[in-house]
């Protein structure tokens, strides 16, 4: 079998272990404490140690189910570890070497860029607790049985996704016209006017670096939740940031995750071309047409922060954008605290409305039931808005990715297509 090497970086004053620290954005010793500039760690000049090899056990048979594992020893200090394949970066976790599975690359583009991590482990730590803390239907044992100290840094790769949006939108709209009363009889009738509209718009548009995971094991709900990254920090990459953090290559190609790029893009597109039919009292679309022209795929390593737990027979995974902070998650719920919650809401809501109702309309049994159905509902919204903050969600726009003046409306056509006259 072919050797697989481990890169290490190696402090030049006591021989420890470097890795990469966001909050100073250096090379740290783990044990000098020693900072060096990034500057000096490139891809072609590398400081190898014999002892920084891994090499593959031989004679080894992985049980059944097992394929696309590989078993690796630790040659710093012995310890065997076994891998799926996927990791790139990583730390024994006996001796806590700090490496880089070489091989794992192998026969993959390389990076066009890399964020690196600036948001610390530390501060990671407190902002998952501060997350549990501010959701109010979350069990209590399971944040006093949570372990953020196990949270690990993950480089995610992501392909981004540059292109011109062109779009063309047909609508059916109606605008009220005119008002009058009629004579039926003995009845007065009222009756206006509703005039349609065949509408049609073009327009272009222009996204830049418009996100998609390449790794099967994230879900993406987790990735679109914690966008988005500030791209004006990407640097030309450099496995040196790798250190001290795991990383993963993409098993997911540009290809496989253009759909749900398109789908963002589209969605957008349409929105923004819907924006510009205005003075109309109701709108349809009839259809849309949207292409993508120019297209511009970069691959880059973008920092996540990841914890995942067991709890009470689930398991609830949690993801931190390593630059900005932002986190989301799947978070269990107290069956109790929800019932809690909406019996609270219904008991003020009704009490404030059945006041209102008994004050300012004067406490008629109509009113008094009307104020109890509002009552429910609010409860009902009280409660579905506290469960919907502790899921994370796909997203289906690309706005925060529309090149900034880059919006242009090439043709719009307004036509009178016809007039109704509707009573009421």
């Amino acid at each position: 079998m072919a050797d697989n090497k481990l890169q290490e970086y190696i402090c030049p004053n006591c021989g420890g272990p470097l890795e990469f620290r966001g909050d100073v954005q250096k090379m740290v010793c783990v044990y000098c404490e020693s900072e060096f500039d990034m500057s000096q760690f490139t891809a072609n000049d590398v400081k190898h140690e014999e002892k920084t090899d891994w090499s593959q056990s031989q004679g080894q048979t992985l049980e059944a189910g097992a394929q696309g594992m590989a078993e690796w020893e630790c040659n710093a200090c012995g310890a065997v570890m076994v891998s799926d394949g996927q990791v790139g970066a990583t730390e024994c976790p006996y001796c806590g070497n700090p490496a880089i599975v070489q091989s794992t690359f192998e026969g993959m583009n390389l990076p066009d860029g890399i964020i690196p991590f600036t948001v610390t482990k530390q501060q990671a730590q407190d902002a998952l607790k501060g997350y549990y803390s501010g959701k109010k239907l979350i069990p209590d044992s399971f944040i006093s049985n949570n372990r953020v100290e196990k949270i690990q840094g993950v480089y995610v790769p992501f392909w981004l996704f540059d292109c011109e949006a062109d779009g063309s939108v047909f609508y059916k709209a109606v605008k009220r016209g005119r008002s009058y009363t009629k004579k039926n009889g003995e009845e007065t009738e009222n009756w206006h006017e509703e005039l349609d509209y065949a509408v049609s718009r073009r327009a272009t548009m222009r996204y830049e670096k418009v996100p998609a995971d390449g790794s099967k094991e994230m879900k993406d709900e987790y990735m679109d939740s914690i966008e988005p990254f500030d791209y004006s920090k990407i640097i030309a990459y450099n496995s040196a940031y790798f250190s001290g953090y795991l990383a993963s290559k993409y098993d997911e190609s540009a290809e496989e995750v253009k759909e749900r790029v398109d789908k963002r893009i589209r969605n957008t597109t349409q929105e923004a071309i819907r924006d510009t039919v205005t003075g109309y009292d109701s709108v349809s679309t009839e259809s849309a047409n949207i292409h993508m022209n120019n297209g511009k795929i970069n691959y880059c390593m973008l920092p996540v922060w990841m914890l995942t737990t067991q709890w009470n027979g689930g398991q609830y995974t949690f993801a931190m954008n390593g630059q900005t902070g932002k986190v989301t998650g799947d978070l269990p719920i107290d069956s109790g605290k929800s019932t809690k919650l909406f019996m609270l809401t219904l008991i003020i809501s009704l009490v404030i409305s059945e006041l209102i109702a008994f004050f300012l309309l004067g406490g008629e049994g109509l009113w008094l039931g009307v104020a109890a159905v509002i009552s429910l509902i609010i409860a009902f919204i009280s409660v579905s808005s506290a469960k919907s903050s502790m899921v994370a969600h796909n997203k289906t726009e690309a706005k925060h990715y529309v090149v900034q003046g880059s919006f242009k409306l090439i043709s719009q056509n307004d036509r009178h297509i016809g007039t109704r006259q509707v009573k009421g």
